[in-house]
């Protein structure tokens, strides 16, 4: 049987699906799977209280990917809906594991400090930011993931932006950005130190939007 792609912009009940489809990417080494739920629950909260462009793509009306932007770089006014909702998971997430909870927070901190630095030096600071783009692993190698940067990349320029960035690391599949044009623009190799908390090396990617 053939699978139905369709795209569309977030709707609340996706809410769910796609937090799974990031707790699988990006939230496995965790105490329990239940907080580990929670850690993505609250990345996908956080995202989508600074982003105002969504796309979320479907495979048989099920949601199996998502892109998320935001203009202006940090100076988006919050979700207050979606703040309030990622306030809430952190503080799940300190009742069920204070341990890990404190070293998800250290690592939250740790990760702005290095992105702000890599914006700094990167020349891209008050260009739009790409926030969160995600593809569930069992739909990877259908093209989805590049719908959707396309679709943001498109809504981006067609509203005046004309340069997009995106922050993306060694647990990512970096390369993948480089396929579809963007650039890297700076990186940042941790400490050994601070591999507990980072990945090993951190990046930021632009992209022309004007060209």
């Amino acid at each position: 049987m053939v699978s139905r792609v369709t795209y569309r912009p977030f709707d609340e009940n996706d809410f769910n699906e796609l937090a799974t489809i990031l707790q699988d990417a990006w939230h496995t080494h965790v105490p329990s799977p239940g907080y580990g739920f929670l850690e993505a629950c609250c990345d996908l909260a956080h995202s989508l209280a600074i982003s105002t462009f969504s796309q979320v793509a479907l495979i048989d009306e099920a949601p199996r990917g998502i892109v998320l932007a935001r203009p202006g770089s940090r100076h988006t006014i919050m979700n207050e809906r979606w703040h309030r909702a990622w306030a809430d998971y952190c503080h799940q997430m300190q009742l069920a594991e204070p341990q890990a909870a404190a070293a998800y927070g250290s690592s939250v901190e740790m990760m702005d400090r290095t992105n702000a630095r890599l914006l700094q030096s990167s020349g891209l600071a008050g260009s739009t930011e790409i926030t969160l783009l995600a593809v569930d692993k069992t739909a990877r190698g259908l093209g989805i993931g590049g719908v959707l940067l396309d679709a943001v990349t498109t809504y981006l320029a067609s509203h005046g932006a004309d340069r997009a960035f995106l922050y993306t690391d060694t647990d990512c599949t970096w390369p993948f950005y480089e396929h579809h044009g963007f650039k890297r623009a700076g990186a940042y190799r941790a400490k050994r130190e601070e591999r507990k908390l980072i990945p090993k090396e951190i990046y930021i990617y632009g992209l022309d939007l004007s060209a």
